[in-house]
């Protein structure tokens, strides 16, 4: 039973990277950057981040063994993240089910937004790191599809992200902190823009430390 176990978990770590684009050295930084130490806050933090609760319960046991795996030995070069071990006897030792981790926001159903997303074509890669790195960026966003935008909300809707063929057009309200990027918004459909201002995205390049800030700026607005 245990060697199926160390299987199931190779698989869960061999596909971090490619479905929340993340491997799993990089994830225990990020737990380890979190500031989060409490089992719970790190599974809840982890959650804010798109996991489903068993893969967000799993990774915090592997960050709690110090970034080792607790049923495939063997795993070179992770940070140690904390002196506490768990045995492979601990309570609730069931690993995940053999679903791939994909990260899901929320509310909206990951189905209502990959729909939507399609609409982007060759985009769509790049409108799926841009969700993601907005929830990096304001972990409480909330995501949902709200006619032909996906909204983020933390509470308050803040940003708004129309995907189209040739260009992506993300809205929101960036005051001051967006001069230098923002454009004003264009009409959606012919209807009036969710936000006064957005930024035209059509390279993965854009997506960096002052997109983040943006991001923060709209958010806290």
């Amino acid at each position: 039973m245990s060697t199926d176990y160390a299987e199931m978990e190779r698989e869960f770590i061999a596909d971090l990277a490619e479905d929340t684009g993340r491997d799993l050295a990089a994830w225990m930084t990020a737990i380890a950057e979190s500031g989060h130490t409490e089992r719970n806050e790190i599974i809840d933090w982890l959650r804010h981040q798109g996991f489903q609760f068993s893969w967000a319960s799993w990774l915090e046991r592997i960050h709690h063994n110090g970034g080792r795996l607790i049923y495939a030995d063997g795993t070179p070069n992770l940070p140690r993240a904390s002196a506490r071990q768990y045995s492979a006897r601990d309570a609730n030792d069931i690993p995940p089910s053999r679903e791939r981790p994909r990260l899901q926001p929320s509310p909206a159903t990951a189905g209502d937004i990959q729909t939507l997303l399609r609409e982007a074509k060759g985009l769509r890669p790049l409108a799926e790191h841009i969700l993601r790195e907005i929830g990096r960026a304001v972990p409480e966003t909330e995501f949902a599809v709200v006619g032909p935008v996906v909204t983020m909300s933390a509470p308050k809707t803040f940003a708004a992200l129309h995907p189209a063929p040739k260009k992506l057009r993300l809205y929101a309200n960036f005051g001051p902190a967006g001069a230098s990027r923002s454009r004003t918004a264009e009409a959606i459909n012919r209807g009036a823009p969710p936000f006064a201002e957005m930024l035209v995205l059509d390279d993965a390049r854009s997506i960096d430390e002052d997109f983040r800030r943006l991001i923060r700026a709209a958010a806290a607005r």
